[in-house]
């Protein structure tokens, strides 16, 4: 019996050494809430968009393998607080609870805006909003619309901006709080374009940063690096422009 266990063990570790080594995985956290061209999902796997592409090229920027795993937008803070991602990207401070975060320097530029369909008379400023049913995403906030408007601020939640997309289209609402990156890839792609107003109240410029817990896989030092090689080779203005709206 002694012989046999002592066997097994020869060959478990002569397996071990054997086998080819797996590379460490990187895992983001992705939200389900977001759509093209940040994120495009196929049974419910991030398969594409410029999530994906950025993820991918950090990971390799930083020797990882990466794995994404689609949570729900309520559910993605707590996935990085028990460890099951390492890290989240394309978010801000003020869009979650925790204090202790990690965040790193600027990924993306984005802008933050309020769309409509071409039958609805243009807005001419925010202060027009005030307890206008607006559609909004659920899990998302909207300090600045939160802030203007307090209590006057009126969501409308879906699960996705592409709901939402629909939604406005379909008049059950007349105006949509979305990201200029959403919207101007949709004028272009989208099935019912034509219904869409291209113009577009902006609400504010935004930044988005990756966050790490404080005890994770990465430290801040070597994601900021790692950040800083992909854009200072270009390579993530090369990832927005495969998205950008063709010149007109």
């Amino acid at each position: 019996m002694r012989l046999r266990l002592l066997l097994n063990s020869v060959l478990l570790t002569v397996a071990c050494v054997t086998a080819p080594l797996r590379a460490d995985e990187l895992v983001f956290g992705v939200s389900t809430g977001s759509a093209m061209p940040m994120t495009e999902f196929s049974k419910g796997e991030l398969a594409g968009g410029l999530l994906r592409d950025f993820g991918d090229a950090l990971a390799r920027e930083l020797r990882y393998q990466a794995r994404y795993v689609s949570l729900p937008r309520k559910r993605v803070e707590a996935a990085l607080a028990d460890g099951q991602v390492d890290l989240l990207c394309d978010l801000r401070p003020e869009w979650l609870d925790g204090r202790s975060w990690l965040w790193s320097d600027t990924v993306f530029i984005n802008e933050q805006i309020i769309v409509s369909r071409r039958d609805t008379a243009p807005l001419a400023a925010l202060p027009a909003l005030a307890g206008e049913r607006i559609g909004t995403i659920l899990g998302y906030r909207y300090p600045r619309m939160e802030k203007v408007f307090g209590p006057r601020f009126v969501r409308d939640d879906a699960a996705s901006d592409d709901v939402n997309l629909s939604k406005l289209l379909n008049h059950r609402f007349s105006y949509l709080i979305t990201n200029s990156l959403y919207f101007d890839y949709q004028l272009t792609t989208h099935p019912q374009r034509a219904g869409l107003a291209p113009a577009y109240l902006k609400v504010m410029t935004f930044d988005t940063y990756c966050v790490l817990p404080p005890h994770g896989k990465l430290d801040l030092p070597r994601l900021n690096q790692a950040i800083a090689a992909l854009r200072r080779r270009g390579d993530i203005d090369r990832m927005r422009d495969r998205y950008r709206p063709p010149p007109q």
